[in-house]
């Protein structure tokens, strides 16, 4: 059977969840847009506006800009019954389910595009079984009771975002000492994908595990050792402080 989800906000993130939903048992309803073009496909049924959307789906997706979204879904009629799941940055549950009353709501967070390829997390709270079955054909979920817990997990949206920047500043480390670029990124790519294999499986704590890798007087203690005395591995800490005031609403 195919389920319907209305999506509001037509940017790259909706592009993203509908690409990793893809053949899965899901449509969607878009309004007309800017980016509705982009959306187009088997899956994808363009209605005529935000309120067509809601008006056509029970399970409504929130794509909105953060900075307005909350005033564009005040603006809209939803009705009992119906289940809303935001996936606007810093957007809090409260105010969401005042915006969208009678329906019932629900707040995510997730990478975006490697959701596209089923590998990117998704945070979810309250829990809910029909958003975490749809979140789990984009990934892994991790439902959160606890909203203070779920606002501090949102952080790691920051997270995913830099880490592109880090593997592209490794990259261009092995371009310039002379490997071929699709080389280097595929180097460094795996890499990372071959420690998280080992992160995700191994019952043993990264605190019992790093000693064995950073050797005395080896290459990967000499790199460590480099990065500490910069600070570079506390400026992470420090850059996660900054986010985790903004999730918060601290500043």
């Amino acid at each position: 059977m195919t389920v319907t989800i209305g999506i509001l906000g037509t940017g790259h993130l909706a592009g993203f969840l509908i690409r990793g939903a893809s053949g899965k048992g899901y449509r969607f309803l878009v309004a007309p847009s800017r980016g509705a073009a982009g959306l187009a496909g088997p899956d994808v049924i363009l209605t005529d506006d935000n309120q067509a959307v809601v008006d056509g789906a029970d399970h409504i997706l929130v794509c909105l800009p953060a900075r307005d979204g909350v005033a564009i879904l005040r603006g809209l009629r939803f009705r009992a019954g119906q289940s809303v799941l935001s996936a606007m940055a810093g957007t809090r549950h409260g105010p969401l389910a005042a915006a969208i009353a009678p329906a019932t709501g629900h707040c995510t967070m997730m990478p975006g595009h490697a959701n596209a390829y089923g590998a990117g997390p998704s945070l979810l709270y309250p829990p809910d079984p029909f958003w975490h079955g749809f979140l789990s054909v984009l990934g892994p979920v991790h439902p959160f009771a606890d909203e203070a817990e779920f606002v501090t997990a949102t952080a790691f949206g920051a997270l995913s975002g830099a880490s592109f920047f880090l593997m592209d500043s490794m990259v261009q480390w092995f371009v310039q000492n002379g490997l071929p670029e699709p080389q280097a990124r595929r180097l460094v790519a795996e890499t990372l994908l071959g420690n998280a294999t080992v992160v995700l499986n191994e019952t043993a704590t990264l605190a019992q595990i790093t000693p064995g890798i950073a050797t005395k007087g080896g290459i990967t203690e000499a790199l460590v050792g480099v990065l500490a005395k910069e600070g570079a591995l506390e400026a992470w800490h420090r850059a996660l402080d900054v986010v985790l005031a903004r999730v918060r609403g601290n500043s």
